[in-house]
């Protein structure tokens, strides 16, 4: 008999009992999803819908062991996982599946993004716009009928001056006296264009005829100071500077006259046509001109020299005659420009930025003549004035159009900046507005219509301090200045 012989296990087949007894003890409950997965769901079944988070699941129905050890639990405790407001995947509340309670919400959050913010005192919105009515009315018959021309000039005395043909007049508006201060004789021609002196010199008054006489008379005293003869070049727009006064002419040419040396001290040349428009900017550095070919120079007063030079290349240019001239009180270069027919648009620039290939910082086209404008020293707003209209072009591509908004025509009109949108439109009068000028306060606005001959002041803005922004409607006034 051979005698069984014991084999001794190798260690491979040592490891592998081992192997095989640690999975024995390590195998986790075996789940059995057969029931779950072998109902079929039953196309009339609906799918329930829930309000839960988008971004955290919903619990499921059948829930896997995640948290299967020690570890695992310390590790989601510490990051804050197993706090229910950060990731527990419950249902939320369904008050929000009431299609009523959502209406209100979603017409709630319309409001909330809607509401307007509320119209500064400071603005014409909350002057003009609540007014829409003249302040005060003066009758003005026999003024020039020339839409280019500038009859009328206010004064930071307080006083508002009319050209009527040959004759010029004046009101202090505090006493409402009336004073003929001049007339002009028949070879001089009738008066074209008059402006006050500045600040330093409210009292003096220069005029213009139409045959090329410039006059500067003392209001104060009454009696003429000076008179620049320059027959055959006509009479276009005219502007003070300290003691300087810049004079347009029919030629193209701008004739600076200087009151105290009481001579012509220099001739601007750049325009070929007659200059309509001369303004000084605020801190007379620059002086802008614009002409019957819709052409603006701006020259540098203190290099002597055209910015605007056409060697260099550098042209803004309207469609039609530039009368309207205004520079910004509050921003350095910021020059609107305003162009009559076929124009009808008021162009932007910025001056101090001039270059070769530069055009207008904004565009507005309004298919209306422009006949002057004026911006607020007292916020962001340009005021312009306006003759007839005509149809809407379809070029302007690039322009901020209006067309769908209230005619302008015959209408103060104001504008916000740098939106360019219209906040303000109040019909001024029957007829054209011929010009208009701006009161020493820099709140309020005298508009003329030659046709309709009538002259009229309007509260525009209201100052920082001005006290009596909520005055009555019974202040409308009626008088005559002749």
């Amino acid at each position: 008999m051979c005698a069984a012989t014991k084999r001794t296990p190798s260690r491979a087949s040592v490891s592998s009992t081992y192997s095989t007894r640690k999975r024995r003890r390590v195998s986790v409950a075996s789940f059995d999803f057969g029931r779950d997965l072998a109902i079929p769901l039953a196309p009339e079944t609906p799918i329930e819908e829930t309000n839960a988070d988008r971004f955290v699941t919903a619990r499921p129905s059948t829930s896997l062991p995640l948290n299967i050890t020690p570890r695992t639990n310390r590790i989601a405790k510490a990051f804050g996982l197993l706090d229910d407001r950060v990731l527990s995947p419950i249902d939320s509340p369904s008050f929000s599946s009431d299609p009523r309670l959502r209406s209100l919400l979603r017409r709630s959050a319309s409001e909330l993004f809607s509401t307007s913010l509320a119209a500064s005192p400071l603005s014409a919105k909350s002057n003009l716009g609540t007014r829409k009515h003249f302040v005060m009315a003066l009758d003005g018959p026999g003024m020039s009928t020339d839409l280019f021309a500038s009859p009328m000039a206010w004064s930071h005395a307080n006083c508002i001056g009319v050209a009527f043909k040959y004759d010029v007049y004046f009101q202090n508006l505090e006493s409402r006296a009336v004073v003929h201060l001049c007339r002009s004789s028949l070879s001089d021609g009738t008066v074209h264009s008059i402006d006050w002196g500045g600040k330093t010199k409210p009292c003096l008054l220069a005029l213009g005829t139409t045959v090329g006489v410039v006059r500067v008379m003392d209001a104060e005293k009454r009696k003429q100071l000076v008179d620049w003869v320059d027959s055959g070049r006509g009479m276009g727009g005219m502007h003070w500077n300290g003691d300087v006064l810049a004079v347009g002419r029919t030629c193209g040419s701008v004739t600076l006259f200087d009151i105290r040396m009481r001579a012509e001290i220099t001739r601007i040349t750049g325009h070929k046509r007659r200059v309509h428009g001369v303004k000084w900017s605020v801190d007379g550095h620059h002086l802008a001109t614009g002409d019957e070919s819709g052409i603006v120079h701006v020259w540098d007063h203190r290099a002597s020299d055209l910015l605007t030079n056409g060697d260099k290349n550098i042209r803004m240019k309207h469609k039609g005659p530039v009368k309207a001239l205004s520079w910004s009180p509050w921003l350095h270069g910021l020059l609107a420009t305003g162009g009559g027919s076929p124009d009808g648009e008021i162009k932007i620039w910025n001056t101090g930025k001039i270059a070769p290939s530069s055009g207008p910082t904004h565009t507005i086209s309004l298919q209306t003549t422009i006949t002057s404008l004026h911006w607020s020293p007292h916020c962001k707003e340009l005021l312009s004035t306006h003759g007839s209209s005509w149809a809407a072009s379809q070029s302007n591509v690039h322009s901020v159009a209006q067309a769908s908004a209230p005619s302008v025509e015959n209408s103060l009109v104001v504008h916000s900046y740098p939106s360019c949108q219209r906040i303000v439109n109040v019909k001024a009068h029957s007829a054209p507005v011929g010009h208009s000028c701006i009161g020493p306060d820099g709140c309020s606005v005298f508009t003329v219509s030659p046709v309709e001959e009538t002259i009229k002041m309007f509260k525009v803005w209201s100052a920082p301090d001005d006290k009596d922004k909520n005055e009555d409607s019974d202040m409308t006034l009626r008088s005559t200045i002749r």
